[in-house]
């Protein structure tokens, strides 16, 4: 029955406004009865309009709810953090996935968890590490029940600076909605183990109330704008960060990013008219500070017969490469960016240095190739020099490069891991294919 409470509340707090000045959102009611009970609780209505809080008659409504004995929510997440425990309570955070593709519904959870193997009575405290948490447009914050809340940026950021930025907003703050009233809570008594606890009350009117502390959030996006231009935007390709936090002070931070290529294997591929096909390929699409990082390029003849291209030096960007010693004997390269671009703004961008310039390399064999001869839907290819009529060698037109970071120049040349954040790796060949994929290092 848990989750008919939830629904029933959410519908009434659809949408709503802040109240002026505030960080958190308040609003200002004639009546508060809401005891979270066995039996029913009671609404009082409060009319918000722009940005202040108006009062308006009272209207009651009394919900016949059961509530939940065990927690409800769980969905074998994928994308997940917890806080070191504090007063013997973890609060944890999870996404259940790490990629999502334009329009797709992001689930979030939070849940307040008791470590102790006793039972455990933890005093309301709203000492908040972050004014802007919420789980609702009248933020559902200490008091109500639940006494955590979520922010999202847009953007890649850490516990250190999150602070620094512009949340999202979630809600359309512009329509007026009815706001429930808090529940004066003196405490929690958690069961032991469990995220199962009591809100004491500290009124004789307001019964006491034992509930699961977790919840679960669906967002496919964002609202911007001022009334009465209001709008909803959809998560655009990019990294974000979701930040969880509860009143005793604990912060949980965890990242997703929002991509046209959400498979688990990161591919992408394009088509040339010399019947030729460049792919570009990593192993995953969400890597650790320190993993390996491997990229995979391949120029593939597309047609059922031998196919001889001439060399043609028409590059869609300068500096790609398969190595210290450039392109090598391959028609292709790659290059790696911090951040998210696509092909319309990749030439903007500095790649960075994947391959140590200042060391000494024994470079192999360079030719001066005129032309490539591939076998039928095949990347084995007899490279030609000049005017030469036999190949001077004959390879497949497959490279891997592997990296874990990249280099930086200050007084030395010196190597560092990709820090978190989202990536976009290029590649691209001498006929002016162009293909890229992204992804996302966490720390």
């Amino acid at each position: 029955m848990k989750q008919i409470v939830r629904l029933i509340v959410t519908t009434l707090l659809l949408l709503a406004v802040p109240a002026a000045g505030c960080g958190k959102f308040t609003a200002t009611q004639t009546t508060t009865t809401l005891p979270i009970t066995t039996t029913a609780f009671a609404i009082a209505s409060t009319t918000l309009t722009g940005s202040n809080a108006t009062t308006s008659t009272s209207t009651v409504t009394t919900i016949q709810a059961t509530l939940p004995t065990s927690t409800s929510t769980d969905f074998n997440n994928v994308n997940s953090v917890s806080s070191q425990p504090a007063n013997g309570l973890s609060l944890s955070l999870s996404l259940d996935a790490k990629t999502y593709h334009p329009g797709q519904e992001i689930s979030i959870v939070l849940d307040e968890k008791n470590t102790l193997s006793v039972p455990n009575n933890v005093p309301v405290s709203d000492n908040w590490s972050y004014n802007n948490l919420g789980l609702s447009p009248c933020d559902l914050g200490p008091g109500f029940g639940y006494p955590f809340g979520i922010v999202i940026f847009q953007g890649n950021y850490s516990s250190s600076n999150f602070s620094t930025a512009t949340p999202l907003s979630l809600y359309d703050y512009s329509m007026p909605v009815p706001c429930p009233g808090p529940i004066p809570s003196t405490a929690y008594d958690f069961e032991p183990l469990s995220d199962i606890a009591t809100a004491v009350s500290s009124s004789a009117s307001f019964p006491n109330s034992t509930y699961a502390i977790n919840t679960e959030l669906n967002e496919t996006g964002y609202w911007t704008g001022v009334s009465p231009y209001v709008s909803k935007h959809g998560f655009a390709l990019g990294v974000y960060t979701v930040v969880g936090g509860d009143e005793w002070g604990a912060l949980v931070v965890l990242h997703f990013t929002v991509s046209q290529d959400t498979t688990g294997d990161n591919l992408a591929t394009s088509l040339s008219a010399n019947g030729l096909s460049l792919s570009l390929s990593l192993g995953s699409t969400s890597y650790n500070s320190l993993q390996q990082v491997t990229i995979v390029i391949d120029e593939t003849n597309t047609l059922s017969k031998t196919n001889s291209v001439s060399t043609s030096d028409q590059w869609p960007l300068s500096g790609l490469n398969v190595s210290s010693c450039g392109t090598l004997n391959y028609p292709f390269g790659v290059a790696v960016f911090q951040g998210y671009y696509t092909s319309g703004n990749i030439s903007s961008a500095t790649p960075l240095r994947i391959f140590n310039s200042t060391a000494t390399y024994g470079c192999p064999m360079i030719f001066f190739i005129n032309r490539y001869t591939f076998q039928p839907s095949s990347d084995v290819a007899a490279i030609f020099q000049s005017s030469s009529t036999n190949p001077v060698s004959t390879e497949n037109m497959n490279a891997e490069v592997q990296t874990n970071g990249y280099w930086m120049a200050s007084q030395n040349l010196n190597e560092y891991n990709f820090t978190p954040g989202v990536y976009t790796v290029v590649a691209g060949d001498e006929w002016g294919a162009l293909v890229m994929v992204h992804f996302t290092v966490t720390s």
